[in-house]
């Protein structure tokens, strides 16, 4: 195993943040630091230290070592090697990223054909609709009447089976009212929305799956990065990447991670070691949700911005991604959790109380 070398990774850990760092992803580089072309984004992160557990690749080599608790795998060159090359997870998510332009980018407003375009992309043979008819949530219990595919289990499992039960009644009912000219900000938001929740979603049930399905945690990479290395980051990474950049390179140090596992963990068959799997999970699911909150979080900042159009815009996507955070937020605590759900249920952005909705964000989902 890898030693634990206090004083270096104290000496780490205060270098993270420097003003003028150094891009990572050259293991001869010297020190660990961001991405060089990241947002000017603030984000301090001094006071969240990595957890004892994580996997941290950006950290140099010392005596033939690093800092973290690690074996030696194939990750330590802060990069993510594919098990498999053929990754159809990267389709999906440039998918993503042209109905992200037909739809929204740079406060676009969409016209009827926009919809009917973006409609397409979404529903491509083996493409993000059909991922999102079958999606499974692995923080809940799998559904008694077991898949989530077989006919009449999405009603009897909303929550484990979260595609096909909450995130495609969205979807077909924006697309449907948006192709139809109806509130077309409104109604591109509330895809915008969902589709985040379901690239958050997949890359942990993707990584849940790889247990069995090795190339499945390429997928599970390409569901948060879109394929990409660290620093030219697409889909969900580019959203957390703008506005958290050091927790955009938490969550890539977590995808990192389950390559990392997955290579120490009978790589070409079924793994056994369940708990350094659950490891790498965790490491990926507390920066990943850390990354959808600051999304949100920027939501609220905006919605005392532009018209009424803009701001009932701003307000369905707080109202359509909002409640999917109620159940970590519930589970770290209770009352923090309904100060945010109060706030993302509103129906009026005038009714909106922003400052108690950021800082039940802040305080809920403080560290990657």
């Amino acid at each position: 195993m890898k030693r634990v070398l206090l004083l270096a990774t104290a000496a780490l850990l205060a270098s993270a943040c420097d003003d003028d760092p150094t891009p990572p992803g050259n293991p001869d580089s010297g020190t660990p630091g961001l991405c060089s072309n990241a947002p000017n984004t603030p984000e301090d992160l001094s006071s969240c230290l990595p957890a004892a557990t994580d996997y941290r690749p950006r950290e140099p080599q010392v005596n033939d070592s690093t800092s973290d608790a690690w074996a030696a795998c194939i990750s330590d060159d802060n990069t993510y090697h594919p098990i498999d090359p053929n990754i159809s997870t990267v389709a999906r998510v440039a998918a993503f990223e042209e109905i992200d332009t037909l739809l929204w980018r740079n406060g676009k407003v969409p016209a009827t054909n926009d919809f009917v375009a973006a409609l397409d992309m979404y529903t491509q043979p083996e493409g993000l609709a059909s991922r999102v008819q079958r999606r499974e949530d692995y923080h809940y219990p799998p559904a008694a009447a077991g898949s989530c595919r077989n006919a009449g289990v999405p009603e009897t499992a909303p929550d484990r089976c979260v595609g096909p039960a909450r995130l495609l009644p969205i979807l077909n009912d924006a697309f449907t009212r948006g192709g139809q000219g109806e509130a077309p900000r409104l109604h591109a938001a509330r895809i915008e929305a969902a589709l985040l929740w379901f690239l958050y979603i997949s890359a942990i049930s993707e990584v849940n799956t790889c247990t069995t399905t090795p190339k499945d945690c390429d997928s599970g990479w390409a569901y948060y990065s879109g394929g990409t290395e660290r620093c030219a980051p697409k889909g969900l990474a580019a959203y957390v990447q703008a506005v958290g950049p050091q927790t955009h390179e938490r969550a890539y140090d977590a995808t990192l991670a389950v390559r990392c596992w997955r290579n120490l963990d009978n790589e070409a068959g079924a793994a056994t070691h369940t708990a350094l799997r659950d490891q790498a999970i965790a490491q990926l699911d507390r920066a990943t949700l850390r990354g959808v909150a600051l999304i949100l979080r920027q939501r609220f900042t905006q919605l005392s911005q532009g018209g009424d159009e803009e701001k009932q815009a701003h307000l369905a996507f707080i109202n359509t991604l909002g409640p999917f955070l109620d159940r970590e937020a519930r589970a770290r605590n209770a009352t923090q959790a309904d100060a945010l759900k109060a706030q993302v249920s509103k129906t009026s952005a005038a009714e909106v109380d922003v400052p108690a909705a950021t800082a039940a964000l802040d305080t809920l989902f403080s560290c990657p």
